[in-house]
């Protein structure tokens, strides 16, 4: 008969399991973390399962209903692919389970029952002892940021084999009795195991290759687009130049004839292409030079008012293509942001620093409102999700080239986001 106390033991028990699958599922898939809220629930949860197992259930309808309700409770949380997250909660369950295996084992094998009560040492130390590893090393994993995921995955991957090992070790000693259904089962799980966390790393892979497959194609259709822009934007350059002769003995005719009115129009006319083309930015770098300037442009015909500190260091191996990715993504998202807000908060501010060996690009724009922030991504504002939204990404993936990070914060209705690249000098060709 189970006793109270063992019965609030598994309920703690089966609470942090619970506790550390949502993290195990958030961490690995870039999710939110668990709030208080579900640390509760999790508890919650444990309680119930504690309370099912007092009655004649087979082992298997417990797991059952733990699994459901773990995946409900992910499900009304974070709304997340539901495959992804089925499959891993049950991979997690095999393991939890495996361990709870071996360790009860190892116990038995170590203490052979001569200075621990029975009950207590096959059952709560080797448990909580496994809770504990649980926990620590779910906390070592999330402090580590934006490398948490990778990190988990290795750890994963170690404790995994470890845990076929583990089944190898049993299989062989001879201290206490083991059934070889028993052995033979869990040798299986731990082979599942092994299968799944492979399947799970092609799987991200082949996730990652196809994201950064779309990403190079919006950042080739905003770099078309750019060039675009101005290839256009000088060719009413070019024209201007050709016609300079006849503009200026259009004035000298005007002059002539004491028309003062009519040449001060006549040079107000020329002004107004000059003004979308003039350069007011060098960098050193055409393209970027192109860029920064004819976004200026398009801000200024739209009233917004643009502020620049740019100290732009030459011959670097960071390419202009990388720069204009970043740049046009960054100013881009901030046009956007502008559009329909009041005047004191028309302005765009463009700041790039070098320090040391590395670039820092800062873009400041105003905004209304918070910006929507889902897995650690800025979230359109169009409707058509499926072919806008890709800014940020972009920025990301070509910042990455350089070992680069990109950062973004909203205060006091200002929107920042600020790109850190390193870089290195080259010789000049």
């Amino acid at each position: 008969m189970i006793n109270w106390y063992q019965i609030i033991a598994y309920s703690f028990t089966n609470g942090i399991r619970i506790f550390v699958c949502f993290c195990w599922v958030t961490i690995l898939l870039k999710l939110e973390r668990p709030s208080r809220s579900m640390t509760w629930l999790s508890l919650i949860c444990g309680m119930a399962v504690a309370v099912l197992s007092l009655f004649p259930l087979p082992q298997i309808c417990v797991t059952i209903f733990e699994v459901l309700t773990i995946l409900l409770i992910l499900y009304r949380k974070y709304n997340y692919q539901p495959r992804i997250c089925v499959f891993l909660t049950i991979c997690f369950e095999i393991a939890v389970a495996l361990w709870d295996f071996l360790f009860s084992a190892g116990f038995q094998i170590t203490f052979r029952y001569s200075t621990l009560d029975s009950t207590l040492q096959k059952y709560l130390v080797p448990i909580w002892t496994v809770r504990l590893l649980m926990v620590g090393i779910i906390s070592l994993a999330a402090i580590q940021g934006n490398t948490a995921d990778k990190r988990l995955g290795r750890v994963i991957s170690m404790i995994v084999v470890l845990g076929m090992f583990g089944v190898i070790i049993l299989s062989e000693q001879s201290t206490i009795i083991i059934s070889d259904y028993q052995l033979f089962t869990w040798s299986i799980f731990s082979v599942v195991l092994i299968m799944a966390v492979l399947f799970y790393r092609i799987n991200r892979q082949y996730e990652m290759e196809k994201k950064i497959a779309q990403l190079e194609k919006e950042k080739n259709e905003l770099l078309m687009r750019d060039y675009q822009m101005l290839k256009d934007t000088y060719a009413v350059n070019a024209k201007l130049f050709h016609d300079f002769y006849n503009h200026i003995e259009a004035l000298q005719h005007y002059l002539i004839k004491d028309k003062t009115k009519e040449a001060i129009q006549y040079i107000e006319d020329l002004r107004s292409p000059l003004k979308t083309i003039t350069q007011a930015i060098w960098t050193g770098d055409e393209a970027v030079d192109y860029l920064i300037n004819s976004k200026i442009a398009l801000a200024t015909s739209r009233k917004i008012r643009v502020s620049t500190n740019i100290e732009f260091p030459r011959h670097t191996n960071i390419r202009s293509v990388d720069l204009v990715a970043i740049l046009g993504n960054l100013l881009d998202n901030a046009l956007e942001a502008i559009e329909g807000i009041e005047d004191s908060l028309r302005f765009i501010n463009l700041t790039i620093r070098r320090i040391n060996d590395m670039l820092i690009i800062k873009v400041e724009n105003g905004c209304n409102i918070a910006p929507a922030i889902t897995d650690g991504d800025l979230q359109t504002s169009k409707t058509n999700k499926e072919l806008h939204g890709w800014g940020l990404k972009s920025v990301r993936t070509a910042a990455e080239h350089y070992d680069g990070t990109i950062e973004t914060e909203y205060s006091n209705h200002t929107f920042c986001a600020v790109v850190t690249l390193s870089f290195e000098a080259v010789k000049a060709q």
